[in-house]
């Protein structure tokens, strides 16, 4: 029976997602919600489950999440985001900058998440957009391949 009901349960959550198109978090809660009461828990059990699964989660992320973004932060302000794009430029040539774009791309994305290394990056993209000769897609993709 509690194979069963986490089977509902998962078919519930890709309903809620796909088909009503539902915030995926408020999903989850739902489901998790609603699973822990099918299979007997009190609602106060229910809770405290769900409180110590996300809880146990964030705190390990928390950290990491915290002091990427404190990183990135410090990445953005100093500038260190356009120096290193110039100096990686300037070593490979404007002839392989796919090369120095990619390079670029993977020492900004490292430290931090996705949301900040591609606001870090986007500056970058603007600035080389306007240079002669650039050629659109040669080297925004690569920059942008440690995001995907």
């Amino acid at each position: 029976m509690p194979l069963i009901i986490i089977l509902i349960g998962i078919v519930v959550l890709l309903l809620l997602i796909i088909g009503l198109r539902m915030n995926a978090f408020l999903a989850l809660l739902l489901v998790a919600l609603g699973v822990g009461l099918s299979m007997g828990m009190s609602a106060a059990d229910t809770l405290a489950a769900m409180q110590k699964g996300v809880g146990g989660t964030l705190g390990t992320l928390a950290l990491i999440m915290g002091l990427g973004a404190i990183l990135g932060g410090l990445i953005a302000e100093s500038g260190a985001a356009q120096v290193i794009a110039r100096r990686l430029t300037d070593l490979f040539g404007t002839k392989n900058i796919t090369w120095a774009m990619v390079l670029t791309g993977f020492i900004i994305g490292i430290p931090m998440f996705y949301s900040v290394a591609f606001l870090m990056v986007l500056p970058i993209i603007l600035q080389w957009q306007r240079r002669p000769n650039s050629r659109f897609w040669w080297w925004r993709f690569p920059l942008l391949h440690r995001f995907l």
